[in-house]
Order: C-alpha cells, then sequence, then structure tokens
C-alpha cells in the first residue's frame, strides 16, 4: 500500500474514476481534482473531491498541497478542432501548473498521462516507446507538447516522474465505444475504408494496474511505458468479434475512406473559424485509417506488468455493464 496522499486530476472521469475506485477498495488515502461539470461518482468510501480548473495555477495549488504522490489525467479530448485554445491551455498550460505545484511541495512520484497518440499513425507494427513521435490532430499534438513539458522538468529539475501513454480503453463506465457496439447491434454499423488498419483496445481494469504499478516501482522513475491489452487485431476482426458477441451479424456495408476524409477536412475549414464543433471531423475517421499496434514489452519487463483480460472477455464484460445500465 502507498503511504501518503494520493491525489488524482480527473478523478471522475472514465480512467480516474477507475483508478479512484481501486485504491478507495485497499483503503488508501486518495482524493480527486476535477472538473466543476463533472458528474458525481459514487465511490466505496468517501473521497474528497475538490472542484476547481486545472488552468487555474492556485487551485491547482490548493489541490496538490499536502499530496505525497500525483496521478495526472485531465486532458482535452473530445472535440475535434473548434476548441484549440481550450486544448492548449488545458493540456500543456494545465499540466505545467501540476508540475510547478508538484515542484512546490516537494511530490514524491508524479504518473503523467499522455497517450499513444504522440505515435500517430504508426508505420512499424508493433510500436514501441522509441518509435518516432507522429501526432495527426490538435489532441495528440497538445498532448505530445505537454509530454515534452514533463520531460524538461524530469531533466532539469529532478522530479521523481513517470509517463504513462496508454492504449485506446474500453470497459464499464466507457461511452467512447458505446455508438459503436449499438450500432453494429442494430445493424447499421457503416465500415469507413477496408477495415485492414490495426486496433489495440485495452480493458480498463488492465490500464489501471499498469498506472498503479508506474506509481510504485522505482523502475518506472523517468521512463515512460505503453500500457494497454496484449491483442492487436485488424478492425474488420474487431468489428466480428463485437458482432459475434452481440449475436448478430457482423456490418458489411462500407465506403470509400477518401471521399469522407475530404468531407471531413472541409467540414473543419467551415466550422472551426465559427467555433462551431464539426459534425464529421478526422479525428473521427482517422478510426478507420490510422494504425494502432503497440508492444508492451518495456512495462512486462520494467513493471511487472501482465495484462489479465482478453480482448473477447473484455468486449463481453463491456456489452454485460451497457446491459445492465441499459445503453444497450
Amino acid at each position: 500500500m502507498i503511504k501518503g496522499k494520493i491525489l488524482i486530476t480527473g478523478g471522475l472521469g472514465f480512467l480516474g474514476s477507475h483508478i479512484t475506485r481501486h485504491l478507495d477498495r485497499l483503503g488508501a488515502n486518495v482524493s480527486i481534482f476535477a472538473r466543476p461539470t463533472s458528474p458525481e461518482t459514487i465511490f466505496p468510501n468517501q473521497v474528497p473531491i475538490i472542484r476547481g480548473d486545472i488552468r487555474d495555477e492556485k487551485m491547482v495549488q490548493k489541490a496538490i498541497q499536502g499530496a505525497s504522490h500525483v496521478i495526472h489525467l485531465i486532458s482535452n479530448f473530445r472535440k475535434g478542432g473548434s476548441d484549440k485554445n481550450e486544448a492548449y491551455d488545458i493540456n500543456v498550460i494545465g499540466t505545467q501548473h501540476v508540475l510547478a505545484a508538484c515542484r512546490k511541495f516537494s511530490v514524491k512520484r508524479l504518473v503523467h498521462c499522455s497517450t499513444i497518440g504522440v505515435h500517430g499513425n504508426v508505420r512499424e507494427i508493433p510500436a514501441n516507446e522509441e518509435t518516432p513521435y507522429n501526432p495527426g490532430d490538435l489532441y495528440q499534438s497538445t498532448k505530445l507538447e505537454a509530454e515534452k513539458r514533463v520531460w524538461e522538468v524530469y531533466r532539469n529539475k529532478n522530479l521523481p516522474i513517470s509517463v504513462i501513454r496508454p492504449i485506446s480503453m474500453f470497459g464499464p463506465g466507457d461511452f467512447r465505444m458505446l455508438k459503436l457496439f449499438r450500432m453494429i447491434k442494430k445493424r447499421r454499423f457503416v465500415i469507413i475504408g477496408d477495415g485492414t488498419p490495426f486496433f489495440q483496445p485495452a480493458y480498463i481494469d488492465d490500464v489501471v494496474n499498469g498506472f498503479l504499478l508506474a506509481l510504485q516501482k522505482k523502475e518506472a522513475i523517468g521512463e515512460a511505458f505503453i500500457i494497454g491489452g496484449h491483442e492487436y487485431v485488424r478492425l474488420n476482426t474487431l468489428f466480428e468479434m463485437i458482432a459475434e458477441a452481440l449475436d448478430v451479424p457482423p456490418p458489411r456495408v462500407r465506403i470509400p475512406l477518401k471521399p469522407v476524409l475530404s468531407l471531413s477536412v472541409i467540414c473543419e475549414k467551415v466550422c472551426t473559424p465559427l467555433g462551431m464543433e464539426p459534425p464529421i471531423h478526422r479525428r473521427r475517421v482517422s478510426f478507420f485509417q490510422n494504425n494502432r499496434a503497440f508492444t508492451i514489452d518495456k512495462a512486462r519487463n520494467l513493471l511487472g506488468f501482465d495484462p489479465k483480460t482478453s480482448l473477447k472477455e473484455g468486449i463481453r464484460k463491456t456489452i454485460e455493464w451497457y446491459r445492465k445500465e441499459g445503453l444497450m
């Protein structure tokens, strides 16, 4: 058990709530820093929640003061290009505020959540932590800039830091993949492109374990780790596995990638200057375009990381939760 107070920024989000719940069950002294608009989440015990904006340096310092360990998860993720200033301020400036507060209060360990998106559309299969950076959108670019600031502080200020680049997460509590599951269930899902790019889902319980190992293991200091499941599959295979678990035929309707990609570019050019969220944008289309296939050997070797949930089992558990919650 970790001794001291653990502060989780973004502790009410999908990943953050799972990490918080796990630590809470173990009896850890854990607290949360969350947006004022984040929905309430029920934990086994009463977990203190500090509401504030990651862009507010004083609030970040208030949240981190007294913490011995910090897991920084807050990021601006869901928009598609209409939020350039917001993305930079939350992902980059917000991370700078966390770094400054951790230094000020002599935090013993900071685990920073980056993304595999810093590697973009990978060309080597499987990719690893040394694969060249290749961000492909606003979110990935600002997360890369934030990670660079993290490494600069690690090198120059002697702050004990680890970086996690989680693979695309799913599981109970996730709503990002819900639309995909629903559309396959209703037999309305349309495949954009040929469905051959690789995709590597990561079941949430395994990702949580990776973060906790990085929080505790001395071997994690000064290192970046790709954390996720050990299986990567073609998109076509993923769709077939979901369909099989839902007991429906796999999707067969396809449309060409290039026209949809061109349309997404036009939508962004029209909507972004007006401050409007594009109805279709390149990051959504990139799901059908980009290869995401990684090795987790570094985490295995240095942290003892060992994913327990197969892709098939993770899909089954996720569907069970969707049905339990009346979402499917």
